[in-house]
């Protein structure tokens, strides 16, 4: 718990300036145009006022949707400081209007829409300011910043009216404070991504021109706001008085929810917003359907369960559109005004339609089967969806990895033939070095042959004077003496002679042999001599340990480990030799330093030595 606690507030250092923003942004909304939800809604002139502000924005949308063309920062900044003023300003008439009054309720209509579109294009800009934020950092921004929203307006709904309207205009200013430290952080945002690509902010970004995949996610949004504003409204579409244990209720309920899926976004759990969010929208819902059928004359025990629906679907409204600003190439207030128009918009058109539809059928059987059908509709378009596009990153991931395992085989097989040429390359050196010392070795041998017939010559028995080789070999014909000198395929130099000289000479003959051969016979010898040595010492060394073994109480397998062991061998090597595996050679030489106290081959082979 301390992980997940110390992961939300690593990042809560970093956005705190965006997320005190839109609190006070989306508080001031709710205590101005809502009435800090002392019930479900005010009916015409929240959900109404709106409904008309999402008007605007999709006029909007339609008139700028196929420009690619962002706004220039000072351009945002100069719209947010407006906007801040108009909300200001709308919040304190407000707080003058007396709402009981029918001859102002035009104005206060007036007033409810243009702070609704004030108060949310200052909610986008702080969305726009979370762009190029990782997936956990953005929805723990948003389920926070509804956490703390939800939790401030409780508060606030004990106070008096017009004296809430006064705490949101001091709220809808205090955004200016936030703008330079928010934007001294905006460069902090980026994270780490998920490892794996089953995250929304993976199919936003790899599918972001995917028509499917856009319809699916306003399908499966719109349905469930469309869901929400029937519920709000439940069953006849006017407002739903909560009790103080109903909103109490409601706003543990939503702080419980909020806080269970930033627990789950921080444990790193990859479909906590695709899946995961769903299922609890969608049970949400459900509940809240059985909780009004349950309580047919408490109307406000089921309006709970929909204020936290409310909740979420706000939350992850807020968090889709992160996403979009993130990886689209539209400007981010286009992105805003969509998820505006899909999210609160079917909401307000359902609330509108429910609130003039119903006193004309007056039939709540048809409510439930309608709500019913759009929860299955909007589960399984969004998360068959999400499904399909988690298939296609999957297949996409195969196929990036087939496509590296073959390049990586084409560059191993590159490999062996470059080192097969390497092979030949230094095969042919081989052959050709030992060529050319065959050649000098033959040489070296003709040299000293013809030095051993000058010497033999000179010392010829009719010649007492120095003579050439070939008189010499004469002199030592006429002497009786035949010399034939020839080279072996060894090296060796094999010289006969006869005559009264063939004794005298054959002794010179061997130790000339021997000096030619020296080399040769010495190595032969030295070997002869090392393998004895390495007899003696393995055989001395096995006596030892069985001596130590004896001691130390080892088994006969642990014997034969520690024999090569202590002779030098790896464990491998060990393994090798006594047809095991690495690791339970491993297990042996382990339990040999456990039962003689021992920590080093070293010191197994200075406790060896006492015995040698």
């Amino acid at each position: 718990m301390h992980a997940v606690a110390s992961g939300i507030m690593s990042r809560l250092r970093v956005f705190w300036p965006m997320l005190a923003g839109i609190i006070c942004a989306r508080t001031a909304l709710i205590v101005a145009c809502y009435g800090s939800y002392s019930s479900t809604d005010n009916g015409v002139f929240t959900d109404g006022a709106m409904l008309v502000v999402c008007g605007l924005f999709l006029a909007a949308l339609l008139v700028l949707w196929r420009t690619k063309r962002t706004l220039p920062d000072n351009v945002v900044q100069v719209g947010f400081a407006v906007s801040v003023a108009v909300a200001a300003g709308c919040s304190i008439a407000l707080s003058l209007v007396d709402s009981t009054d029918e001859a102002v309720m035009g104005e206060e209509f007036a007033l409810s829409v243009v702070s609704t579109l004030a108060l949310s294009l200052c909610m986008f800009y702080w969305l726009r300011s979370l762009r190029g934020a990782d997936e956990v950092t953005a929805a723990l921004f948003v389920f926070c910043a509804f956490a703390v929203s939800v939790a401030v307006v409780y508060a606030l709904s004990f106070a008096p009216t017009r004296a809430q309207n006064i705490v949101g205009a001091v709220l809808i200013v205090a955004q200016l404070v936030l703008v330079g430290p928010a934007a001294a952080r905006r460069g902090e945002l980026a994270g780490r991504a998920h490892r794996r690509a089953r995250t929304f902010f993976t199919f936003a970004r790899s599918h972001m021109q995917d028509m499917r995949f856009l319809v699916a996610c306003t399908v499966g949004m719109g349905a469930l706001s469309f869901v929400d504003g029937f519920l709000r409204g439940y069953p006849d579409g006017l407002p739903i008085a909560f009790t103080p244990p109903t909103r109490a209720a409601y706003t543990l309920g939503a702080i419980a929810v909020c806080a269970a899926l930033m627990v789950l976004l921080v444990r790193r759990r990859e479909r906590v917003m695709t899946v995961v969010v769903f299922v609890v929208m969608e049970a949400l819902a459900a509940l809240s359907l059985v909780l009004f059928g349950a309580f047919p004359l408490h109307w406000e025990v089921g309006a709970a369960s929909v204020s936290t629906l409310n909740i979420v679907i706000c939350a992850y409204c807020w968090y889709v559109i992160v996403a979009f600003t993130s990886f689209g190439d539209r400007d981010p207030y286009l992105y805003a005004m969509g998820g505006w128009v899909v999210c609160f918009g079917m909401r307000s058109a359902a609330r509108m339609l429910l609130l003039f539809v119903y006193p004309l059928t007056g039939n709540d059987l048809l409510i439930n089967s309608l709500l019913g059908a759009l929860i299955l509709v909007s589960a399984q378009v969004v998360l068959v969806q999400f499904l399909l596009a988690e298939q296609r990153e999957w297949a996409d991931e195969v196929d990036y990895c087939e496509a590296r395992n073959a390049e990586a085989l084409a560059q191993a097989a590159k490999d062996v033939a470059a080192r097969d040429e390497e092979l030949a390359q230094a095969r042919q050196d081989l052959i050709e070095s030992i060529r050319q010392a065959a050649e000098q070795r033959s040489a070296d041998q003709q040299q000293a042959l013809e030095a051993l017939l000058i010497a033999r010559a000179q010392r010829c028995v009719k010649c007492t004077e120095g003579c050439s080789p070939q008189v010499a070999r004469g002199g030592a014909s006429e002497a009786g003496v035949v010399l034939d000198g020839t080279a072996s395929a060894d090296g060796r130099i094999a010289i006969s002679g006869s005559g009264n000289e063939i004794g005298e000479f054959g002794r010179r003959d061997e130790v000339g042999r021997v000096g030619i051969d020296s080399g040769i016979g010495r190595r032969d010898r030295d070997s002869g001599r090392a393998g004895g040595i390495v007899s003696v010492l393995s055989d001395s060394m096995r006596c030892s340990v069985r001596q130590m073994g004896e001691q130390f109480l080892l088994s006969d397998r642990e014997i034969d480990v520690l024999t090569l062991y202590a002779l030098g061998h790896t464990q491998k090597k060990v393994a090798d030799e006594l047809y095991i595996t690495p690791a339970t050679a491993h297990t042996h030489i382990k339990r040999i330093y456990a039962k003689c106290g021992m920590h080093s081959r070293q010191e197994i082979l200075e406790y060896l030595e006492s015995y040698a």
